[in-house]
Order: C-alpha cells, then structure tokens, then sequence
C-alpha cells in the first residue's frame, strides 16, 4: 500500500516542481495533475502510473537519497507527456494487439510474454529518454551515461530466452548513448558487452547490431500502423532468438 511519507513532503514536492519546470521550460508541458509519492517496499526506483485524472509518480524510499532521483523524475513526467498525446508508444491497445497476434500464431511462454514485455519497455524508454536528455544538464547527462553502463550485462545465463532478454537490454544501454552521442567504443560499457556478445555465440554479433540498430533509430513519431508493423519485427526477431537453441528449457 503506498504511503506519502510526511517527513519528506516539502522536498519531494520541491524535487517535482523543479522537473516539471525543467519539462516546461523545454517546451515539453505537462497538463495532468501529477503527485509524487513514496513507495517503501518497491523493489525498482519508481513507476508511473494513472489513478483517475491524476497521474501518480510512485519512487522507493531507497530512492530518496539517490543522485538520480531528479533524473527518475524527469524519466517519468516524460512518460506522462507521451501519454497526455497519445503516442503509439503508449497505446497498450497496440502492444496487447501485437502480443495477442503471437500467442496465436506462436504460442506464447509466460516467461516469453515477460521478456516481451521487457523489451518493450525498452523501446518506450528510449523513446521519452529523447525529452529528458534535452532537459538534462550535464552533470545530469554524466550521470545517465553511469546509470546506463551499469545495465550492461557480460557474462549470459544459459538460458536461450533470458540470455536473449539480456541481448536486447544491452542494446537499448548502448542504443540510448548512441542516440545521443555519448557512445565511447572504448569504454569498460562497450568490453562488457563485447564480451556478452561473444560468449552467446551462434549469431549474436548480428542479432545484437540489429537490436542496437532498432532501438537507436526508432521514431516517436511514427504513425499508429507503422509503429504496430515495427513492433511486430521487433518481437519476431527477439522471439526466434529465444527459441533458436537446439535446448529450450520449460518456461512456463
């Protein structure tokens, strides 16, 4: 159940004011009303969600003293401003309508719908990130750039449909620096997942740059059909990579 932790109020509405300034200083305006609230026991920084008219910022209580929180922030407002237009990243019609079409046709996993979904996430994330790293300063942006290396992962599972999972997280780590420029190719980020790479094997080299290559030059601004049509390759081809070992262990 969660709580507004009193003892926080004043910052806490400080810290959302600040972004929604930043956001409107920026030309990005945000017309909901939006609280921020503590969550204590959330595993993850936070989340946004609609509660009737108003959309609700809910950040862990681990959170509060993070050097990221303003960037959390912004993260999340950008999300509601995608959501107050109607972008297609943010119909959840269009993604239900995609993964419906594969459980037909595919026969979805549990585990392989949650990966799905995770990947998704992805591709909606790098979309918005387009608005906060133009509203971030650049000791935000250098912050973003340790954040993201930090998602990278180099050494994979053994399990077909995680390890594919992980394939397309490190894409969008290495897609959202590249988008923006902030890309080093000799960085310990780009080893690590060299070294991911690398120790998958089979064609993941290939599979990997299609991925990165994806999310880097996705569009915010594609229409509802055309958005639908690059889901649909996008999770294809992450599907036929968790199904392309010759061992597929039971996900359900």
């Amino acid at each position: 159940m969660p709580v507004h932790a009193t003892r926080t109020d004043k910052s806490l509405q400080s810290t959302l004011d600040w972004a929604i300034e930043r956001m409107k200083r920026n030309g990005y305006v945000v017309n909901s009303r939006v609280t921020l609230d503590v969550e204590p026991n959330l595993a993850i920084m936070g989340y946004a969600r609609k509660d009737g008219q108003v959309h609700r910022i809910m950040i862990s209580e681990w959170a509060l003293d993070s050097e990221m929180l303003g960037g959390l922030v912004l993260h999340e407002l950008a999300h509601i401003y995608f959501a107050e237009r109607g972008a297609c990243s943010h119909d959840g019609e269009v993604l239900e309508e995609v993964l419906d079409g594969l459980r037909e046709t595919d026969g979805l996993r549990t585990k392989e719908t949650e990966y799905l979904v995770d990947s998704f996430n992805h591709l909606q994330n790098i979309l918005v990130d387009d608005v906060v790293f133009k509203v971030m300063g650049e000791k935000e942006r250098e912050m973003a750039k340790r954040f993201f290396a930090e998602w990278v992962s180099d050494r994979p599972s053994g399990d077909p449909a995680a390890d594919a999972a992980l394939l397309s997280r490190n894409a969008f780590a290495v897609a959202s620096l590249k988008r923006r420029g902030l890309f080093d190719a000799q960085s310990e980020m780009s080893y690590r997942n060299k070294a991911y790479v690398a120790a998958m094997g089979r064609d993941s080299e290939q599979e990997f740059e299609w991925l990165e290559a994806f999310l880097e030059r996705s569009d915010p601004d594609s229409g509802r059909k055309r958005f639908r049509e690059d889901l649909e390759m996008y999770f294809d081809r992450l599907l036929s990579l968790m199904r392309s070992s010759t061992r597929l262990d039971d996900l359900r």
